[in-house]
């Protein structure tokens, strides 16, 4: 089968669950003999089509013009209201090419056509569907937001409409009420990648941290509905003592600056600067040191499907501190295998990071749990589930 992944997101470059998600899931359907191609829509100086290998996977980007009215407005980005409509624009400006992108992906000559993106592309599929199947994985917070309103349901539902098929990472995310045919299909983790270390004093070493020091660990781009903010808030907050460390991973992240100015100003309030210290966007290949040295994880989202970042973490027996959102208590048991706090709650986020790092029996219990939770969400047998997903799409296509 030559199935075809269409996102604007990037391949396994940054931090973030739907870069990641794509990047895991080609790797384990291509082990299991089927040919990938990712089409991926970028700004470019050329309206060409290259092609790059990144991984053993194929990426055709697909060059789109820059707008300097996008980049203008993108300035606003996580600015309350006025903030949601301009990051929906920057989303929406794919939109003006989707023809151009649909004769790109069909010189693919795809199979089948799975997106990892909402807006952007939802034109796109449109036109692509009257000659090949096209199925989503629903991954974006767009759809929760248009959700919320009558008028809203009346777009997704047309939105959705020519999809064969819809998957949400997540039971909030799974459109049941707006589609025939969907599925809950939780993200997953590369076992043979994320497990735990046995020489972690010399991972500290290599990166400048001490064998003492109670790591942690905050994987979250820096967008507003990841609710870094609120982490930043708590350490100010918190008066934890110079063996506290606070490593954030995805501070490179410009998709939302006047967001990212925010987190920057909470954390010139942070008494020790040295507590603190921005990773940038690492490589996946490179998260697994930083999972495997930190001491804790910490996912305080405001927004969230079944985080990929958190059943990394876990798998590495490294414990995740929590929000309650979303598709978060689908994955973590409050006590068992994680610890859940409120959503916007700097006091619990810095109560419970306390707790975690004095408390050796409960922390004991969490890695127990955690990796229990960890080894049944492999990408095999995810790939799996969404391969049998793909047979039933084209046996229905050919049937019609």
């Amino acid at each position: 089968m030559r199935i075809g992944f269409l996102s604007v997101f990037n391949f396994g470059t940054n931090i973030g669950g739907v870069e990641n998600h794509i990047y895991f899931m080609a790797h384990a359907l291509q082990a299991q003999g089927h040919e990938l191609i990712v089409l991926q829509p970028i700004e470019s100086d050329t309206k060409e089509v290259t092609t790059q290998t990144v991984s053993g996977i194929e990426i055709r980007y697909i060059g789109i013009p820059r707008y300097r009215l996008f980049h203008f407005l993108s300035k606003f980005n996580g600015v309350r209201v006025i903030g949601f409509a301009t990051a929906f624009l920057n989303k929406a400006r794919f939109l003006l090419h989707s023809r151009r992108i649909s004769k790109a992906v069909l010189r693919a000559r795809p199979d089948i056509v799975h997106q990892h993106d909402f807006v952007s592309n939802i034109r796109t599929t449109k036109i692509l569907a009257k000659r090949v199947p096209c199925m989503l994985t629903n991954h974006t917070g767009e759809y929760l937001y248009l959700r919320l309103s009558y008028p809203g349901r009346r777009l997704l539902r047309w939105m959705l409409k020519h999809f064969r098929y819809v998957i949400g990472p997540s039971i909030e995310l799974t459109p049941k009420a707006l589609h025939p045919h969907c599925a809950t299909v939780h993200n997953g983790v590369d076992l043979s990648m994320f497990s735990p270390a046995s020489n972690i004093a010399e991972l500290r070493q290599a990166r400048g941290l001490a064998a003492d020091d109670f790591v942690v660990l905050c994987p979250r781009r820096w967008a507003p509905t990841k609710g870094v903010l609120y982490l930043m808030k708590a350490i100010r907050r918190g008066q934890f003592d110079r063996r506290y460390k606070f490593l954030f991973a995805g501070s490179d992240y410009d998709g939302y600056p006047r967001y990212k100015e925010e987190v920057r100003w909470a954390q010139r309030q942070v008494a020790d600067s040295s507590q603190v210290i921005l990773l940038g966007n690492v490589p996946v290949d490179e998260m697994v040191a930083y999972y495997q040295l930190a001491d804790l994880t910490v996912i305080p989202s405001l927004m969230e499907a079944v985080s990929l970042a958190a059943i990394e973490s876990m798998a590495c027996g490294t414990p995740v501190l929590s929000t309650n959102v979303g598709g978060l208590p689908e994955l973590i048991a409050d006590g068992v295998n994680g610890i859940m706090v409120p959503p916007r709650n700097p006091a619990a986020l810095a109560r419970a990071i306390q707790r975690l790092s004095t408390d050796r029996i409960l922390y004991e219990r969490i890695v127990r749990g955690s990796l229990d939770t960890a080894s049944r969400y492999s990408w095999t047998a995810i790939a799996r589930r969404t391969e049998g997903i793909y047979k039933e799409v084209l046996k229905n296509s050919n049937r019609g």
